[in-house]
């Protein structure tokens, strides 16, 4: 394995660690109010958000909102099967299928 790989998970780790150890301490010692766990709760999804929708709207450094994007119904599709069915597995599997048929059709 490359040393400049090691090198980068190993710091990858300890950047992980220094940013979770403080709150771990912190938090054993009291509760933790309910405006910081609320405000907590946003963290993952604006994170998640954050990473998907370059993902879908840009392509080849532009924003692309034509019908020529696939991954924009796929995303749509994605988004109804979250809702109705409350679960990751079947929401990612469904996300797959989806981008994965509309490549082999178009």
């Amino acid at each position: 394995m490359n040393t400049e790989i090691i090198l980068l998970i190993f710091g990858a780790a300890i950047a992980t660690y220094l940013t979770r150890f403080p709150l771990m301490i912190f938090s054993g010692r009291g509760d933790i109010s309910k405006k910081t766990v609320k405000f907590m709760s946003f963290i993952a999804p604006a994170v998640l958000t954050s990473l998907i929708v370059p993902i879908i709207f840009i392509r080849e450094g532009s924003v692309n909102l034509s019908l020529g994007n696939l991954y924009i119904p796929a995303a749509l599709i994605t988004v109804l099967a979250a809702y109705y069915s409350r679960n990751m597995l079947i929401s990612v599997i469904t996300g797959i299928s989806t981008v994965g048929l509309l490549m082999l059709l178009f």
